[in-house]
């Protein structure tokens, strides 16, 4: 028995030493694996050449921490978060540029968009811990990996296009209580209610369909009858050339022909700014926004532009509340409130004398029905271009947030990207938007003209801009002095020019900010192209509304006035942004 015990003793012992030793070696086995996971002080997770796709790859190696340094143990400090990722990429010797914390989200997000060769390679650098060898296999890896989403993504694309081409003649069977004629029938109606949804247009596609294409010409022709049909007005009722003694001595012009938002406006000005909408609204429609949403796309059916017409419907409430306000402030309250008051008391009571009230000092010329007859078909037709200027405006503000809505939602730093075709339709933008902008400028600066001038001690329109450049170029000329009389067109113009620089600002900054992340991804773009092009821009619209503010305030505004017609003309030439 003695005997039996000791054996067991001296086995139980054996085994004893021989556990610890195994655990000494297991200790130090793994402690040797985890040193070869270690390199430059972080953790490194060597490629395994799997089928994964990028998000797939890049999804695993950020949550063990792969390129992140190691504790005490030899492990991972934490998985990798955007914000430490891209602090980690920006910080490699070499990366000028850094990376955007945005490119970093996306590629943490469950989508479909990949990563850009340049962010490849720093991302390899990150995985393969610095090592040049372990950075070469992570960069052919994840090559491998990017190309198998771009594969996926096209397949993805190809059964979708390819579900949609099925022919509709292909029916499922209808259900046992359905008889064939009724299937029909429903079909039938369903058909046609979705037609009827599709003929019926809100006011916001039909204010897009009158300033584009083919439309905008019909447009164009309406103004010119209407413009014929208030010329011959005048002409009938003898207000062509009209004069009338505001003070003795004085013979004031205030004719039809001596009026340039009645000559000037509806023969040049007016024709370019339809011309200049009808232009960005046609092009983004047909060309630039297929080309920004895809390679190869573009569209001219309309039934294909239905996140356009989309688009446009969601500013419903903005069309609608600049056609009322032209038609209920413009024309409602200038004519009703100001001139039949006129008109009825016989007293203008300090409102300036125009075409229009000229008949309560020359009623021999005019009667005052005829008066009133002729103001309300002017002031319709002055409602009617001061809603073109307003949904010029409106046109250009949805086109630059349409285009910045396509890239902020586009993968800017994929492959796949063509960069130089999104800054070229961008650029194209820009220009569209600056001119449509110089000649609501000049609209606005027409109607100040004219109302300064009404305001004037000068005979003529002539007259008064000839004394003032004579005055301003030291001629011994008496400077043009002021009537008592006011108009509420000061103010208005004022704020016409104000909505105008805003709109304006509001599209540069925001095709800047497009600009500025398209250029990171293009080293070789130089960005100061567009900067230096914008700047230009900007000191036109500068120069055209100082001239509107000063008009008639300041001596010589004249030749401030020839220095914006300048500036016009070199707007229709250039400074165009180039697209290549």
């Amino acid at each position: 028995m003695a005997a039996s015990c000791s054996s067991c003793a001296y086995e139980l012992g054996w085994r004893t030493i021989n556990y610890e030793k195994g655990r000494k070696s297991t200790r130090r086995y793994a402690k040797e694996a985890r040193s070869l996971l270690i390199r430059n002080g972080k953790f490194y997770v060597a490629p395994r050449q799997t089928e994964e796709n990028f998000k797939q790859l890049f999804a695993r190696l950020a949550a063990a921490g792969a390129g992140r340094p190691t504790d005490n143990e030899g492990f991972a400090d934490g998985s990798w978060t955007p914000e430490t990722l891209a602090d980690a990429i920006s910080a490699i010797d070499g990366n000028r540029d850094g990376v955007e914390l945005r490119s970093v989200q996306v590629w943490f997000q469950d989508n479909e968009n990949g990563i850009s060769d340049p962010n490849l390679r720093w991302l390899a650098r990150i995985f393969g811990c610095g090592d040049p060898e372990a950075t070469s296999a992570w960069q052919t890896e994840l090559k491998a990996a990017k190309e198998r989403l771009a594969s996926q993504r096209r397949q993805k694309r190809m059964s979708q296009t390819d579900g949609s081409a099925v022919s509709h003649d292909v029916l499922s069977p209808p259900a046992l209580s359905q008889t064939a004629n009724e299937v029909a029938l429903g079909d039938h109606a369903d058909t046609a209610r979705a037609r009827s949804r599709r003929n019926r247009k809100t006011l916001a596609v039909r204010c897009e369909s009158l300033l584009s294409g083919a439309t905008s010409l019909n447009l164009q022709i309406a103004y010119w009858m209407l413009f014929s049909g208030l010329g011959l007005m005048n002409y009938v009722l003898g207000t062509l050339s009209v004069t009338y003694s505001p003070q003795e001595g004085l013979d004031k012009q205030v004719g039809f022909i001596w009026a340039p938002t009645l000559t000037l406006l509806p023969l040049v000005v007016l024709p370019t700014l339809i011309f200049f909408i009808s232009n960005l609204n046609t092009y983004w429609r047909r060309v630039g926004r297929s080309k920004c949403i895809s390679n190869d796309a573009m569209s001219i059916n309309s039934r294909s532009n239905a996140a356009w017409y989309a688009r446009v419907n969601d500013f419903s409430f903005s069309f609608w509340a600049i056609v009322l306000f032209s038609f209920l402030f413009v024309f409602g309250f200038q004519w009703a409130g100001i001139y039949l008051p006129a008109y009825l008391s016989g007293d203008a009571n300090g409102v300036q004398i125009d075409r229009y009230l000229v008949t309560l000092e020359r009623p021999e010329v005019i009667s005052t029905p005829q008066a009133m007859i002729l103001s309300a078909v002017g002031y319709m037709y002055t409602a009617s271009y001061i809603a073109i200027f307003m949904l010029g405006l409106l046109f250009s503000l949805i086109i630059t947030l349409d285009y910045e809505d396509i890239c902020t939602t586009s993968d800017l730093e994929s492959a796949e990207i063509d960069r130089p075709r999104l800054r070229g339709e961008g650029q194209k933008v820009v220009w569209a938007v600056f001119r449509v902008v110089v000649f609501a400028l000049w609209l606005a600066l027409l109607v100040k003209l004219q109302i300064t001038y009404l305001q004037s001690d000068s005979k003529d329109f002539v007259t008064w801009i000839r004394t003032d450049a004579a005055a301003a170029l030291g001629a011994s000329v008496l400077p043009n002095g002021w009537l008592k009389n006011s108009s509420i067109s000061h103010f208005t113009t004022f704020m016409m020019m104000a909505v105008t620089v805003t709109i304006f600002i509001v599209c540069v900054m925001k095709m800047n900010g497009i600009f500025t992340r398209l250029a990171l991804y293009d080293n070789d773009y130089p960005f100061s192209r567009d900067k230096i092009a914008i700047t230009s821009m900007f000191l036109v619209i500068l120069l055209l509304s100082v001239n509107l503010v000063l008009v008639g305030r300041l001596p010589g505004f004249s030749l401030m006035l020839a220095a914006s017609a300048i500036a016009s003309a070199y707007v229709l030439a250039g400074p165009k942004l180039r697209t290549v």
